[in-house]
C-alpha cells in the first residue's frame, strides 16, 4: 500500500467526514468546525494512519468525527436545542447529484425530514447518501450488520416518505 499524505487523506476523505459530522450536529458551521478538528488530528496522527489499510482508515476518522461530535453536544448542552433545524442549506449543494435536480425549497424540505429523523435513521441516510458509502462500509464504521444497515435505510424511507407526504411516520 502506498504511504499517505495529509492531502491524499483529506480529498479521499473530507466529504465523508464532514456528512458523518453534519448527520450527527445538524448544523453546516458546527460540521466545519468538526472536521478541522478530525483533519488536525490526521496531522497529528499521521505515522499511525499511514500504515492503516482505506477501511480502518475510514473507520478511525468516523470514530473520532462522531467522538468530536457527541463531545461538543455534551459541552453546549444547554445552548443547542435538540430539534433545532439548519436554518440555511448547505452551501454546496451543486457538488450533490441528486441536488441538482431539485430546486431550492425542494432541497430545504428534504433537509428538514431527514433532519427530523430519528439520530440512528438519519446517521445511516447521510452516510450513505452524502458520504456516498456502500451499506457494507456503514456497516463495518457503525459495528453492525449488513442487513442491520439495510433495515434501517429501509425504515428511514418510509419515515422520509411519511414525512414528505405530509402523513403519519411508519414504523
Amino acid at each position: 500500500m502506498p504511504a499517505r499524505d495529509f492531502e491524499s487523506i483529506y480529498a479521499d476523505y473530507s466529504r465523508m467526514v464532514y456528512w458523518a459530522a453534519y448527520g450527527v450536529l445538524k448544523n453546516e458551521s458546527d460540521a466545519m468546525d468538526v472536521s478541522q478538528n478530525v483533519f488536525l488530528r490526521v496531522i497529528k496522527h499521521q505515522k499511525k494512519l499511514e500504515a492503516m489499510e482505506d477501511l480502518q482508515l475510514k473507520s478511525w476518522l468516523y470514530r473520532v468525527t462522531v467522538n468530536l461530535c457527541l463531545d461538543g453536544k455534551r459541552k453546549h448542552k444547554r445552548e443547542v436545542l435538540a430539534d433545532e433545524l439548519p436554518e440555511t442549506p448547505i452551501s454546496d449543494m451543486h457538488a450533490l447529484p441528486e441536488a441538482a435536480v431539485l430546486d431550492a425549497e425542494a432541497r430545504q424540505t428534504l433537509y428538514a425530514a431527514i433532519t427530523a429523523l430519528p439520530d440512528i435513521y438519519r446517521e445511516t441516510v447521510m452516510l450513505h447518501f452524502f458520504s456516498e458509502l456502500r451499506y457494507e462500509e456503514i456497516a463495518q464504521l457503525m459495528g453492525v450488520s449488513e442487513g442491520t444497515v439495510k433495515s434501517r435505510m429501509a425504515r428511514a424511507k418510509e419515515r422520509l416518505f411519511a414525512l414528505l407526504k405530509g402523513g403519519e411516520q411508519h414504523g
